[in-house]
């Protein structure tokens, strides 16, 4: 931060009230790795739990009947699911192929040699239409409901090609004749009787059969020591916080002692005297995530930041390095004399790397263009030098408005603090949480007043 007028420091304040600024953007909850269901007795863990639960969960996939195993003619790690077999390939570690599903419905619909299994030759093929698509690889159509219900339900990904036309069928389960669709990794079922509800389009438990068949165990198993019935509620953003903590603003690194300034030996005395009365030093993104709900801060938190990337901070960065603390340092990415090795070799010591915009110019002033590019070519250039990711915004001068609160959040910031405001941290604040201006003058004692 630099000198701004009082005169627009407090014009840029009251340009617009905190309640018209979005919503906080909030990391998703983490919930468990690994889940029991009762009803069948096993565990389903992850990678196959997040795919289960992101492609369709209980309505998709079904119950878990085994646990997870090896597959004696793959080698795949692989687990039976009422409709699905999911196999874990790690050659696909980290893609979105790292889980996939077997091909339940070519299996059992092989060697079927009935009419509607049957392609058909189509040349050339026809139109898609809202209502009817025809599929070339396999020759079939796909129509009206079960077309809608297999584009909204994860389409090709999920359930593979249509590998035949519409036919009346008996479900094995319950007995009841049904028109039923095939398809690579699925089964379609139309049922009539609950027409326009969810549960119109069913899919068979084509898992529960291939188990059936291969004759595997599907007995329960012992549920492992601390793991938790699957409940979707585990998985819920838990309720945002609001608390007290001191988040210290600092500028200029120098010999002489200003009000933007602090010389280095009153800085390291500060650490001390943080550091001996128990204080333990988080990163602005820490903050956020408490307030967030997602984490928990040590006992007496408090929070270090820098503006504008002074070539000193490095000083101030070993300083805190040598006693095991971390700040957050708000770096101008066009005007900071910090090298980018030293930016880099801060982020690589825990310290966290802020966006302070490109040259420091009162946001409120720019152009729809200019203030984006401040924001966005900013955010690029640091997570470029830094190589980690660059989530939080300092306005410069601490002037904003909601147009540049919005523009933060839209350049994909998480966040953004103020210049000042006290100790008061709350979600209602996302986009301008208060700091603590830290003159370079005070003295030790002034300076644990403001800390406490």
């Amino acid at each position: 931060m630099r000198v701004l007028p009082v005169v627009l420091i407090v014009v840029s304040t009251l340009l617009a009230g905190v309640g018209s600024l979005a919503t906080p953007r909030t990391a998703a909850a983490a919930g468990p790795t690994v889940v029991y269901f009762p009803v069948t007795g096993h565990h389903v863990a992850d990678s196959f739990l997040s795919t289960w639960r992101r492609l369709g969960g209980l309505a998709t996939f079904g119950y878990p009947l085994t646990e997870a195993m090896t597959d004696p003619d793959t080698g795949l790690t692989v687990q039976y699911f009422e409709r699905e077999r999911f196999e874990y390939h790690p050659e696909n570690a980290g893609t979105e192929w790292e889980v996939q599903f077997a091909l339940l419905g070519s299996w059992l619909a092989k060697g079927r040699a009935e009419p509607a299994f049957v392609p058909i030759h189509a040349d050339p093929p026809p139109a898609d239409s809202p209502s009817r698509s025809y599929f070339t690889p396999t020759g079939h159509y796909l129509a009206y409901g079960f077309k809608s219900y297999w584009e909204k339900q994860g389409g090709l990904r999920i359930f593979g090609y249509p590998i035949s036309e519409e036919l009346s069928e008996v479900n094995v389960d319950t007995g009841q004749t049904y028109t039923v669709q095939y398809f690579e990794r699925a089964r379609f079922e139309y049922h009539p009787e609950y027409a326009g509800t969810r549960s119109e389009v069913l899919l068979g438990r084509l898992g529960a059969q291939r188990v059936a068949r291969l004759g595997l165990d599907t007995a329960p198993a012992p549920r492992k020591e601390g793991v938790p019935d699957y409940d979707e509620s585990l998985w819920a953003p838990p309720p945002p916080r609001s608390f007290d903590i001191s988040v210290l603003m600092y500028h200029q690194v120098g010999d002489s002692a200003s009000r933007y300034t602090i010389p280095l030996w009153r800085f390291e005395q500060q650490l001390d005297w943080l550091r001996d009365n128990g204080y333990h030093t988080v990163t602005i993104s820490e903050v956020y995530d408490a307030v967030a709900g997602i984490r928990t801060l040590p006992s007496k938190p408090v929070a270090i930041t820098f503006d504008d990337g002074y070539a000193a901070q490095w000083g101030a960065a070993q300083a805190m390095n040598a006693r095991g603390m971390r700040g957050t340092f708000f770096i101008l990415s066009g005007a900071s004399p910090l090298a980018d090795w030293q930016i880099r070799a801060m982020a690589d010591a825990g310290h966290e790397i802020g966006s302070h915009s490109i040259s420091h110019p009162d946001l409120t002033t720019l152009s729809d263009a200019r203030l984006r590019s401040e924001l966005v070519d900013s955010r690029a250039r640091l997570q470029a030098v830094s190589g980690q990711p660059v989530d939080i915004f300092a306005y410069p001068y601490g002037a904003w408005n909601s147009r540049v609160a919005s523009a933060v959040e839209a350049a994909g910031y998480r966040a953004a603090v103020h210049a000042w405001g006290g100790t008061w941290w709350s979600p209602d604040k996302w986009w301008i949480e208060p700091r603590i201006e830290i003159a370079g003058t005070l003295s030790l004692a002034e300076f644990a007043g403001y800390v406490r």
